[in-house]
């Protein structure tokens, strides 16, 4: 079992949150510091309010739009996101005082992030290998889209959620696909998911391959928070998600 990491509440009590109405702090760039590179409207910069300890946080600042999001972005947008979110994580992993590098989006009210201005985290981790914690399995399922760049599968063995989508890039496939079938299954989450939902997570992995984890987010589940129960959907609750996201509406298949 690994050990906890430590979250320091007297500085997550001073975070700016969406919810409260507060200002929010990507909307003046001007006035952002610790900035480690700008690329078009993306900025990289250190995490102003560092709440985990033994860690080095960084935060993306995705655009200069506060009310856009992942799903909306255009193919030319969303391609340059990921390619640059991708590229800053790989560099932090070759960073020798890191024991491993989390990278990570939130998007909505349920999805744990403070702050609806699309950004993503890139976290250097001192002392934490955040694949003890995974394991091949859990991205293992029926696969819904297969392309000569990345597969994508429902998960038969999540790590918390009742459906989580995985998408593989493939060893010699293209990031831009991977990024397109990754927001193609965003979209699904936002408007088809057989429960209304509006709020998700994107988690990246590295393992044999590159992995991006897509968790529709709701209030979590008692029987995970107190037991670690982890939920699946039933099977006629698959078929109707595989056979949705298999339409013309989304894949095609």
């Amino acid at each position: 079992m690994t050990n906890p990491i430590q979250f320091d509440l007297c500085i997550g009590r001073k975070k700016p949150y969406s919810k409260n109405h507060d200002a929010c702090p990507f909307c003046t760039p001007e006035k952002l510091t610790n900035i480690l590179e700008k690329r078009g409207e993306m900025i990289w910069l250190m995490n102003k309010y560092p709440v985990f300890s033994d860690t080095w946080p960084t935060v993306l600042i995705e655009t200069d739009r506060h009310k856009s999001e992942l799903s909306e972005y255009s193919p030319g947008q969303l391609h340059e996101v990921v390619s640059f979110g991708l590229e800053k994580w790989h560099q932090m992993e070759k960073d020798r005082r890191f024991k491993s590098v989390i990278y990570f989006r939130n998007f909505g009210p349920r999805s744990g992030g403070s702050i609806r201005h699309p950004h993503s985290q890139i976290i250097g981790m001192y002392h934490y290998d955040y694949t003890d914690n995974i394991r091949d399995e859990n991205f293992w399922g029926p696969v819904f889209h297969e392309d000569r760049s990345c597969i994508a599968t429902l998960s038969d063995y999540p790590i918390c959620g009742m459906a989580e989508f995985n998408v593989m890039l493939k060893p010699d496939g293209t990031t831009d696909t991977f990024a397109d079938t990754m927001q193609t299954i965003v979209k699904f989450v936002l408007h088809d998911f057989p429960i209304p939902c509006d709020s998700y997570n994107l988690f990246f992995y590295r393992l044999k391959n590159i992995y991006v984890k897509i968790f529709p987010r709701y209030i979590a589940s008692p029987l995970y928070l107190g037991y670690k129960i982890t939920q699946v959907v039933n099977a006629e609750s698959r078929h109707v998600i595989l056979k949705k996201l298999k339409s013309q509406s989304y894949f095609d298949e």
